[in-house]
């Protein structure tokens, strides 16, 4: 492996990086102060006349070896020094709980050969079980089997849900409150804090430390932000700490909200690189029918494919204490196992069962990854990131774009609908409706509508420039 130093990075050439993107001709070094970048460079001309160029970065070179920006992230820290995962942490040999952290505690947080890295999303239904308070007698019994996890030496982070239930045990008067937005965002405000003081006195019982954080659609939209939630938590994890993450209601609009926290818990464990994502809640996992009004109903053990046959057998919120229905909890699924993630679906009544979830074993529905997983990148699009427009593309683009994982070319889009800037992200739909791909778009709503239906070659003549193909396959997901 070749060593690069600061001082030296700017002599070092292409041929002595290992794992060089040789096969993309416009994939070059670009030395900065303190790191060496391999960037995707195309010149064009302004509509004024000016040259500029349209720089993408694809990596970085450290130690010799090339890393895209998400394996960069997965193995090393900001400085480079590279990241610890977990290995079995020392526990009290009389309690078989740690109950200090202490340095030398922290040293040995670190997973055994057998650790998982598992996600724990707890809906309302099961924190409260039924009623309109938190049941703090099945949250310590979560708390219990968690840190007999973390003693087998898994590392566990929770997506918890129950700021508005633990809201109403504070406002008494909350059965008079108008029915408007800002009341639910009063008792968020309210609950997030009472929530987060049960969880912290509880962990607290088994020596255990947690770390919150509460999040909008606005923190994951926003690449930067979205990366910065992802360091925070694996420092978190490195530091012998159980996260605990919520949406953040208080402030949650419709259209800043990401929906559910079974779509947040789906996020977490993709950007986490967890093993396992366990949601639990008040039905055994998914039916071939609804359970509800079909004593027939047989639990399905395992789904290999999400289908549209499985979409179709998603139901609506069980009770009116969560939000979240079977249908959230298949999509979260589907974002999930394109991440390689598996996920669990399961009973939240006996909270010990998680014990044997991890294991494939007990009652629950597990959905399998997917044979090829998406990387990170391109489900933060997916998942996170709100369309700003639209094209519409004919049947040839629609093909080549779901069949061959084509790039967009101008000649297939039929329409633009919306208005929308360079570097948005935009929705493809086929000619009936349906969604077919979300991507980071190269040029403005006036730019596309000029071009569309154009061939390539033409884009300069008709623009005065060119940024290549309209969406490039790199920076599109199919949906």
């Amino acid at each position: 492996m070749v060593a690069m130093s600061t001082d030296k990075k700017d002599q070092i050439r292409k041929e002595d990086i290992i794992d060089f993107p040789h096969d993309n001709p416009k994939a070059v070094l670009y030395p900065t102060k303190k790191w060496l970048y391999v960037c995707e460079r195309e010149y064009f001309q302004t509509p004024s006349g000016a040259h500029s160029e349209n720089r993408v970065t694809l990596g970085k070179v450290w130690q010799g070896k090339f890393y895209t920006l998400d394996e960069f992230k997965r193995l090393f820290k900001r400085d480079g020094s590279p990241r610890v995962y977990p290995s079995k942490r020392k526990y009290n040999k009389r309690t078989n709980l740690d109950t200090t952290m202490d340095q030398s505690s922290l040293d040995n947080n670190t997973l055994n050969s057998d650790g998982q890295n598992i996600v724990i999303k707890l809906g309302t239904s099961t924190l409260t079980q039924g009623k309109n308070e938190l049941n703090r007698a099945h949250m310590l019994e979560i708390v219990r089997v968690v840190a007999k996890m973390r003693e087998q030496g898994h590392r566990v982070t929770l997506v918890s849900s129950g700021a508005m239930a633990a809201g109403r045990e504070v406002v008494k008067h909350y059965a008079n409150l108008p029915p408007v937005l800002s009341s639910k965002q009063l008792l968020a405000s309210v609950g997030q804090g009472y929530l987060i003081e049960v969880w912290s006195n509880l962990f607290a019982i088994y020596g255990i430390h947690i770390g919150q954080l509460l999040l909008t659609r606005a923190d994951l939209e926003n690449r930067e932000r979205f990366l910065n939630a992802r360091d925070t938590l694996f420092a978190l994890l490195d530091n012998g700490i159980v996260p605990v993450i919520n949406e953040n209601d208080a402030l949650s609009t419709a259209e800043i909200k990401v929906g559910d926290n079974d779509t947040l818990g789906a996020i977490t464990a993709c950007a986490i690189e967890a093993d396992k994502l366990i949601l639990l809640t008040d039905q055994k996992g998914l039916y071939d029918a609804d359970p509800r009004t079909n004593p027939e109903a047989k639990l399905i053990r395992r789904v290999d494919k999400i289908d549209e046959s499985i979409i179709k057998l998603a139901g609506g919120s069980g009770t009116n204490l969560g939000t979240g229905g079977m249908s959230t909890k298949v999509k979260a699924a589907k974002i999930a196992t394109q991440g390689g993630v598996e996920l669990i679906i399961a009973s939240g009544k006996d909270p010990s069962i998680m014990l044997d979830l991890i294991n494939e074993q007990g009652e629950g529905t597990f959905f399998k990854t997917a044979t090829k997983s998406t990387e990170l990148r391109k489900i933060w699009l997916s998942s996170t990131t709100k369309p700003a427009g639209k094209l519409i593309v004919d049947d040839g683009a629609a093909k080549a774009l779901v069949e061959r994982g084509s790039s967009l070319l101008p000649s297939g889009i039929v329409k633009v609908s919306g208005e929308f800037l360079r570097g948005a992200v935009i929705e493809i739909d086929d000619l009936n409706g349906k969604s077919l791909a979300k991507g980071i778009v190269r040029y403005t709503a006036q730019e596309c509508e000029q071009i569309r239906g154009c061939k390539s070659d033409e884009i300069e003549s008709k623009l005065g420039f060119s940024h290549g193909v309209v969406i490039h396959r790199n920076d599109l997901v199919l949906i």
